[in-house]
């Protein structure tokens, strides 16, 4: 780069077009660079614990299961809903079911052409009416014991 009498610079890129370069105040920039670069190299603090509760899946003991529980674990690794055979025997166990509980897809037909985020509002819908029935706890056990191969999984 080249300067001229008043300090600006020129630079020359490959086509040979020049790009003006003016310097103002080199000082106080320098200066901040470095307290900037400083900052990086100190790197951040270290992480301190939270005086929050930690929210772990409820043991099987006492412990109060909320719906929150109940859909993180169906949602697991992907989970979508339990495969029909056994969400069928899920749904005949609630209480209290009607016209107004959307069914468990019940032919193979049916459930090819349920998408996958529809089986799990469905999933959703049973597991709030769980709640509402006082049977929550028994179908988050319920769900909890299924082996991961017992569950539909978004792509599948």
């Amino acid at each position: 780069m080249s300067k001229d009498k008043k300090g600006h610079g020129q630079a020359h890129v490959p086509d040979g077009r020049g790009v003006d370069v003016v310097e103002k105040n080199t000082d106080t920039s320098w200066a901040m660079f470095q307290a900037l670069q400083g900052q990086q190299q100190h790197g951040f603090e270290k992480t301190r614990p939270t005086g929050l509760p930690t929210h772990g899946a409820p043991q099987a003991g006492g412990e109060h299961v909320t719906i929150d529980d109940v859909l993180v674990e169906a949602r697991r690794n992907n989970r979508v809903c339990p495969l029909p055979a056994i969400w069928q025997r899920l749904y005949a166990y609630l209480p209290n079911t009607g016209p107004h509980l959307t069914k468990v897809p019940a032919t193979h037909a049916e459930w090819a052409q349920v998408p996958a985020l529809q089986k799990r509002a469905r999933l959703r819908e049973h597991i709030e009416w769980a709640a509402s029935q006082g049977v929550l706890k028994q179908v988050y056990e319920a769900l909890r014991k299924l082996p991961e191969n017992r569950w539909h999984h978004i792509g599948e």
